[in-house]
Parts: C-alpha cells; structure tokens; sequence
C-alpha cells in the first residue's frame, strides 16, 4: 500500500503479508479519511518506540535479574520490529509483528503477555490513547509438567557420586518445591530441622523485600538432615554454570550406565514433581501454593488432574 507525499505530505509506505491483512488495513484507512480528513495521513509525531522502551525499562530496577532480563528482550524486540514514532504503531503492524515471533506456544505466550504489558503501560501515563495490541490474541499456553516417577528419583539419589550441593539441591526441588533459582542464592543456614526459611534476597520477586515464606520440612528431608547440619555459607558455592555441568554431567553418568533415558535433565521435573504429589496427598490447593510460593489458581489449574493420578504415597518414602 502506498499513498503519496501529495496526499499526506511524506509517502507513506506499507508491506503486508497476505491481502486480508492489506484489506483490513485498507478499510480502517477509509474510515479514518472520512473522519479525520487527510491531514490524518500524515506520520504521527511524539515519543518513538524506542524512547518509550526505554522509559518503560527504567521502572524495574528494583526488579529480580531474571524477571528484567525478560522484559529487556522483548522490548528489544519491539524497538526493532516498531521503528519510528510510538503512535505510528498501529493494530495491524502489531497482528503482523506477532506473527514472526518463533517458538512454541508457550513462549509465544509469556512474549506476548510482556508486549502487552509494554502498550498498557504506554496507555496509562498517555504516551497512547488505546492500546494497539489489543488486536493481538494469546496463544494458548500448554506449559510442559515433566513429573518424575518415585523410581527415577530414587535413581537420581543412589548416584554416590555427585557433590552434596547437587544433592541438596535435587532433594530441595524434589522435597520442598523451590526453584533453581532459589536454590542458587540459598544458603546452608537456611534450611533447619522444622522448615526452611526462604527469604527476600532468596526468593523469586516482583521488588526486594516483598516475598518470603517458610517451607515445611517433608519427611524424605527430615530422613536426610545430616547433609545440612553443620554447613554454612551459600548452598552453591561455585557459578552457576558450574552447578548446571555438574547436573549434565550427571545426566551423562546415569545415561550411560543405563539408570535413565533422558538426554538432559527434565526441566523443572523437580518442582513439578513437588507440586504435584504435594498437591496429591495434602488436596489443598492453597496450601502447595503456599509451599512453592506461587498462586492457588495456578496450582489447580496445572496440577490437580496430575496430583489425583500419581503415586503420592510412594513419594513420600522415599
């Protein structure tokens, strides 16, 4: 689509997908010359894009590292996929950007939710009059719950190999629902004989110092306090990228001598493990939500078909 400099006093240029998309674009075009005359042609002015994700990024500071690593990336992504003024974004070139983000549905989804968090948020300091992402619909998310059985965690902890670390940090995932990342900015001292304390610094988190929560110590930990008494210092003392070899190297260990078939460790198996059984034997939605530090509906909505069905009961001997 093309309109001339005599018409909207620069030309104007637009590139489209498939005719649909020009079409819808063209018919709104219509409208908006019926409406608002041709000096409405014209390229929109003000803030550009990537003044505005600038703007926006600015307000996480106080923000844990991976929750602004994530919104950094995508607002990347929409200053290179939105140059120019902010205003000249419009539903359609949104529609059309959407459409060039890879990746499964799932991803697609978390990207999607982070755009429209950015254009909302454009919307209520007036930098937009409406949000241009609102044409712009939510891939349905299918996020992966890799459970391990009670047989491949046992397998995971016969391993007589690897270093208390990893250990401490399979039973903690597997036993006490944390995330890696909490486990890597956990200390020792944390974890007591009736509960593990998980702190602001620890914790996942919207700002510092606005979450804690004491985790229950299950019995399968209980079994084990003699890996943590004693200790002091952070849980991981290496990298991060040390802990993550050590855990494929791992993986590599048991595979070979024929214990599992997994070519990289299950993501977030230990977690979903956790919430899973949990879930199964307490059926109190709220309280594994507690336990994980994550919400009520999310724990029913992905985890109480898999907790009525597993073996909840062997789990817990371990």
């Amino acid at each position: 689509m093309e309109i001339p400099a005599a018409v909207a006093g620069t030309r104007i240029r637009r590139f489209f997908s498939d005719e649909a998309q020009a079409t819808i674009e063209g018919g709104r075009l219509v409208k908006q010359l019926k409406e608002q005359g041709t000096d409405s042609l014209k390229e929109p002015t003000g803030v550009s894009v990537a003044r505005a994700v600038a703007m926006f990024n600015g307000q996480f500071s106080d923000y844990s590292k991976s929750h602004r690593e994530k919104v950094e990336k995508v607002t990347r992504w929409i200053a290179e996929g939105f140059s120019g003024p902010l205003k000249g974004v419009t539903p359609v070139r949104c529609l059309e950007w959407f459409k060039t983000i890879k990746g499964c549905s799932t991803s697609r989804a978390t990207i999607y939710r982070y755009a429209r968090m950015f254009f909302n948020w454009c919307v209520k300091i007036d930098l937009l009059d409406k949000s241009p992402w609102r044409a712009v619909v939510c891939p349905d998310s299918t996020p992966k719950r890799n459970i391990l059985t009670p047989e491949e965690m046992v397998t995971l902890l016969s391993d007589e190999a690897m270093s208390d670390t990893l250990r401490a940090s399979i039973l903690l995932g597997g036993f006490a629902g944390l995330r890696t990342v909490e486990i890597l900015r956990l200390r020792w001292e944390d974890v007591e004989r009736g509960q593990i304390y998980i702190g602001p610094e620890v914790a996942k988190q919207k700002k510092k110092g606005n979450r804690e929560r004491l985790v229950d110590m299950t019995e399968p930990l209980k079994k084990r306090m003699k890996l943590f008494n004693g200790k002091r210092g952070p849980l991981v003392a290496g990298t991060e990228a040390e802990f993550y070899k050590e855990r494929r190297a791992l993986v590599k260990r048991l595979r070979r001598e024929g214990a599992v078939a997994w070519k990289t460790f299950p993501e977030n198996s230990l977690r979903h493990s956790f919430a899973t059984y949990h879930l199964g034997k307490s059926n109190d939605p709220g309280r594994t939500a507690y336990q994980m530090g994550t919400s009520i509906q999310l724990v029913i909505s992905t985890y109480a078909v898999p907790a009525r069905r597993a073996d909840w009961r062997s789990w817990w001997k371990i």
